[in-house]
């Protein structure tokens, strides 16, 4: 049978004392981080584990860190997130770990507000090396993005990339280059509409191209660079959770990489949106499935943008106004000033209920 086991004796008994002055600096510090650093009760007690800035008794040191990122404009929901997401940076010597990192950004041309949203998303930068991750991370970022004022535009959109590991700057980009042919002059566009490209695998990156092209957009194309940046955006299970749904409407392989190549947009819309737009369309409107293919931007416009419009043209109908039949999808796509233009500016006078309907004031019933 094992012995029950012993209870160790302390060869030195801690003063009661001890407990009590640990309690208390940890009672203290989570005030501190409360009333000076704004975080939540919960957060400051959590906070409170990483870092004692009130032992023994002292705050001079996070005091003079939380006027450093004030001299550097960081708001106070700044400093909250920061210290929230990073607490022991309230520890480091702020002459020495943290201006020269701060210097750094400034010197790449990150101004206020930057400089506080860029450190709150990624604090632990504060703490990296400028010689080993911050330069050659930035040298990466030039080689890709050719000027310091296009990395600052990058990390404006997308200030996640200062998280990336130097050489992983380079993947994505060289696998667009190198392996499937995209010119400099085409990653260059990529990168300004969709910086976070930077931090795609190259798996992934081979993944979303080979969409574009199965939808018979080659590298070259002019569509090419659009029609990835909004892939991108997706992960492949919710794209082909989207193509689930048009092929429920009876839509075929090929009338939805005509929809994407058309207008690659129609694609980002979420699914439900999708489902109620198609059962809209083909059924009150009375749409085919070919219209929205011809135009396939009527899927991105609000349900209540179309329920007003074909109020109108119904309104135009029941006057004797000739509205064609083929003449809905039409109305339906174009911009909201060319339509007003064309069936409400143009009709008013003779029938003032145009002017009621395009507000909402009479519902759309089907054609």
């Amino acid at each position: 049978m094992l012995a029950t086991a012993r209870r160790p004796r302390l060869l030195f008994p801690v003063p009661l004392r001890f407990f009590s002055v640990a309690s208390s600096t940890a009672d203290q510090t989570v005030s501190y981080l409360i009333s000076t650093c704004g975080l939540s009760p919960a957060a400051a007690a959590r906070a409170a584990a990483s870092v004692r800035v009130a032992s023994p008794g002292s705050t001079s040191n996070a005091d003079a860190v939380l006027a450093l990122f004030r001299r550097y404009g960081f708001t106070e929901a700044d400093i909250t997130n920061t210290v929230r997401k990073f607490p022991v940076v309230l520890a480091s010597d702020p002459d020495k770990t943290l201006q020269p990192k701060l210097d750094f950004l400034a010197s790449i041309g990150v101004t206020t507000p930057l400089f506080g949203r860029l450190v709150s998303l990624n604090p632990i930068i504060l703490h990296r090396s400028i010689e080993a991750h911050l330069v050659p991370l930035f040298d990466s970022l030039r080689e890709v993005l050719g000027s310091d004022s296009n990395i600052v535009t990058a990390l404006r959109q997308t200030p996640f990339i200062l998280r990336c590991l130097p050489k992983a700057t380079l993947r994505a980009i060289a696998t667009l280059r190198d392996v499937h042919g995209i010119s400099p002059s085409e990653v260059s566009k990529l990168i300004a509409l969709k910086p976070g490209v930077i931090l795609q695998c190259p798996d992934r990156v081979n993944e979303i191209v080979q969409v574009v092209e199965n939808a018979g957009v080659e590298a070259g194309n002019p569509m090419f660079v659009h029609m990835f940046a909004i892939l991108s955006k997706m992960k492949a299970p919710t794209l082909e959770n989207k193509f689930a749904v048009f092929r429920s409407f009876g839509f075929n392989k090929d009338d939805v990489n005509v929809m994407l190549r058309r207008y690659p947009g129609s694609m980002a819309v979420s699914e439900e949106k999708i489902k109620k737009t198609v059962r809209f369309l083909t059924g009150k409107a009375g749409l085919s499935r070919e219209d929205i293919v011809r135009y396939p931007n009527m899927l991105v416009r609000s349900l209540d943008s179309h329920c007003r419009r074909c109020a109108v043209l119904a309104v135009l109908r029941r006057e004797g106004k000739p509205v064609a039949k083929h003449r809905v999808p039409v109305a339906l796509k174009v911009s909201k000033a060319r339509f007003e233009e064309m069936h409400v500016l143009r009709h008013y006078q003779e029938v003032p209920d145009v002017s009621r309907a395009i507000h909402g004031e009479i519902p759309f019933e089907g054609f």
